[in-house]
């Protein structure tokens, strides 16, 4: 028995109202021509939005400041949070309003279009005629006329009158502002100042962030930093790793992958060989650097017990300063090392905060500490806070404590001339518990949130192994460099 065309919408009408995966799988081909394939995370991911839409609609509490979602390229996430997931809310509850971003106009304009289309589309007035009828506005910011809005904006934007319920953003930065300090910084401060003040009720008002992983410091790194935000941080890895996040997910992997059909062995060694190891690991692991490292690999440092040292020996100290100890600054880091006959032996590396009075009573005690004598030398970045520190040392202490020369090259071009060096093992570490902070970092590099260590490294290399083997057999002492 053929059931009536009106019943069959009002029953369709019910399920999508009901479950917003239905709404999703009944409403696809309004702006998607290929077949779907209904993944797991898909079903999934509607549930966890399904949660927050419903909360909002009862101005329940909000159970969490963030929604972190970290999902590879390719995987329909524009196409369920942004285009998708507004008009659902409007079906149960058509007076929430949403605040909708990308990293620029264009790609939010692209995904509001979308999302508008369904929101014209035939099937949706068929179903929700009284979400659409009254309508007004155009493509990008539209209003339903019951008082619920989508509004269209982009990362860095000004945001004026403008208050939501939801605010999602989707992509809030590229990998060219991600590797910019000043632009990440700015893109990250939008989102956590002017985006964040963007709110209805502060109780209820959620933000929803998806993207993939572009540094250690990107949009995800830095909420999730962040003292005090109660954040939901769900981590969809195209490869089973450790960053699955909830662990639970972990059950839905198959042989090893996420989606063996879109994501299968051979998309994946494509896109290692088009991404690149960095490009790889962000968007398709999630992580902000290889975990093998990037331009320097954590497997090119041996790794000896203190016994193995050469003996009799000075120890050197390289020292690169920071201006204070704000978190948002670089920290102050020291390395204590050994050069013997062509190969350095770290023996201690360290990272603190502190301002210039407390840096300048930690020096003396910490290079006693760890071995310094009076043939020992302390060589100085003199940059920052780092000629000032010299002067205060030569005054207040007897350390042997100098200028070093200033780098004539950057950060990335003096890692590249010293990763030769490092590769055939001439940098070697004691084994000590700064050894896993030492390696997260210079494997991290470029996109780490700090590179002071490497700083130090890269420093050691160029005075103890590059320009000592240029200058022949002629030993002027590395004193003079």
């Amino acid at each position: 028995m053929t059931l009536p065309k009106i019943y069959k919408y009002q029953v369709e009408r019910e399920l999508c109202k009901r479950s917003f995966y239905f709404f999703v799988q009944h409403f696809w081909d309004t702006i998607i021509a290929e077949d779907p394939i209904w993944n797991w995370h898909i079903e999934y991911l509607c549930n966890e939005l399904q949660r927050i839409g419903e909360r909002v609609k009862d101005r329940l509490p909000k159970e969490y400041d963030y929604y972190i979602i970290n999902v590879p390229p390719g995987s329909s996430k524009s196409t369920l949070i942004g285009e998708m997931y507004p008009l659902w809310c409007w079906t149960i509850d058509p007076t929430q309003r949403f605040i909708c971003a990308s990293y620029a106009s264009t790609p939010a304009e692209d995904i509001a279009e979308k999302c508008f289309n369904i929101y014209k589309s035939d099937k949706f007035k068929l179903l929700f005629p009284e979400v659409v009828n009254k309508s007004t506005g155009g493509k990008t910011n539209f209003k339903n006329g019951m008082k619920g809005e989508r509004y269209t904006t982009s990362t860095g934007s000004t945001i004026t009158g403008i208050h939501a319920h939801q605010r999602i953003v989707d992509d809030p930065m590229t990998p060219a502002v991600a590797v910019s300090d000043v632009e990440r910084e700015t893109a990250n401060k939008w989102i956590s100042e002017t985006l964040a003040s963007r709110k209805v009720d502060e109780n209820v008002t959620v933000t929803i962030v998806v993207m993939q992983r572009l540094h250690e410091m990107d949009t995800t790194g830095y909420l999730l930093s962040k003292k005090g935000l109660r954040i939901k941080h769900i981590c969809i890895p195209a490869e089973l790793t450790d960053h699955v996040m909830p662990i639970e997910l972990k059950a839905f992997y198959k042989d090893g992958l996420f989606d063996p059909i879109r994501k299968n062995r051979l998309a994946l060694n494509n896109a290692k060989i088009e991404l690149g190891s960095y490009g790889y690991a962000g968007q398709m692991l999630q992580e902000p650097s290889p975990r093998e490292g990037g331009l320097i690999k954590k497997n090119w440092f041996p790794i000896i017990k203190p016994a193995a040292l050469p003996v009799g020996k000075t120890i050197r100290f390289q020292l690169d300063t920071a201006y204070t100890d704000k978190e948002i600054n670089d920290p102050s880091a020291m390395i204590s090392y050994i050069e013997d006959n062509g190969f350095i032996y770290i023996t201690n590396s360290i990272s603190i905060r502190m301002e210039f009075p407390d840096l300048c009573r930690w020096i003396p005690e910490h290079v006693k500490e760890h071995g310094y004598t009076n043939t020992s030398m302390i060589r100085v970045e003199p940059k920052a806070s780092g000629k000032s520190t010299v002067q205060q040392m030569k005054q207040t202490t007897s350390l042997n404590i100098i200028e070093d020369k200033a780098p004539d090259k950057d950060k990335v071009t003096r890692v590249k001339i010293c990763s030769p060096k490092i590769e055939a093992g001439k940098v070697i570490l004691v084994e000590g518990y700064w050894n896993e902070s030492f390696l997260a970092q210079v494997a991290g590099f470029p996109k780490a949130s700090h590179d002071d260590e490497v700083d130090c490294l890269t420093a050691i290399v160029e005075r103890e192994l590059i320009k000592q083997v240029r200058m022949g057999s002629y030993d002027f002492g590395n004193d003079d460099y």
